[in-house]
């Protein structure tokens, strides 16, 4: 296959390079004219083996098999980022929600508590609002009854005046 071909094409690259690092310390050893002739050879073997690797990739990479591998792997990769931005607006729902739960749970218990202070505030008034009254009651009864002796007294007083002046004139 075409991947066995491009494999075994830089397994070659690897193993060119370390014979080419013999070749280089074998060249150091040689007459400069036959170090010349050996780098032409070499630069022309690198070239064409340059050309048939970018020949390779260009045909593995114009091929309708890699377009689909890579359209897939794109459609995997958005797949993966939708999924992500998807995972991050449920996060950011839940909190919201979560936040507004507690809020309106907050905002509950202090109506809760106002109205728990408004019923003991007005409790509080009526009770002295009776108490209020039931003086003022106390007071008129107390004045009632102090009108009623005082009455009683001047209707005593009268009875005796009159009683004297019956006395004194009979």
């Amino acid at each position: 296959t075409q991947q066995g071909r491009l494999w075994r094409a830089c397994c070659s690259m690897a193993r060119s390079r370390s014979r080419e690092q013999k070749r280089k310390k074998r060249k150091r050893d040689r007459p400069s004219e036959e170090r010349g002739r050996e780098e032409v050879r070499k630069d022309a073997m690198m070239k064409r083996i340059e050309r048939q690797v970018q020949e390779r990739i260009a045909a593995r990479v114009g091929s309708r098999e890699f377009e689909r591998t890579m359209q897939e792997k794109i459609r995997e990769e958005i797949e993966r980022h939708f999924s992500l931005v998807k995972i991050e607006m449920d996060m950011k729902k839940k909190k919201l929600i979560e936040e507004f739960q507690q809020q309106r749970d907050q905002e509950e218990r202090s109506k809760q508590e106002l109205e728990a202070i408004i019923r003991t505030n007005q409790q509080k008034m009526q009770e002295q609002q009776q108490r209020v009254a039931q003086e003022l009651g106390t007071q008129a009864d107390a004045l009632l009854q102090e009108r009623g002796l005082l009455q009683k007294r001047q209707e005593q007083r009268r009875r005796a005046l009159q009683k004297g002046i019956e006395d004194e004139e009979g």
